[in-house]
């Protein structure tokens, strides 16, 4: 399913009737947004804490220790710009 939607002033979405019907999206749901490979991904929050609750909690430390280290490598303004004429 594809729906075409706009961005409001103070950076509000509405998420089409069908889709919210196909999965269940109420008021007062819970949605998580992830931002990944410049896409953003909405999931329903106990669908994602579902997918996540099996991943172990060591690993989930060093990931996130080893993202907090990299964050100034990986965000750097001046490096994107100069990949983004190569992508």
């Amino acid at each position: 399913m594809i729906e075409t939607i706009k961005v409001s002033s103070r950076g509000q979405v509405v998420i089409p009737e069908r889709m919210r019907e196909k999965l269940d999206i109420k008021e007062g749901t819970k949605l998580v947004v992830l931002e990944k490979d410049k896409k953003l991904v909405l999931e329903v929050e106990k669908d994602f804490l579902e997918e996540i609750k099996d991943i172990d909690k060591e690993k989930m430390g060093w990931l996130s220790l080893a993202e907090k280290s990299l964050k100034d490598i990986w965000d750097n303004e001046k490096d994107d710009k100069e990949w983004s004429k190569y992508l």
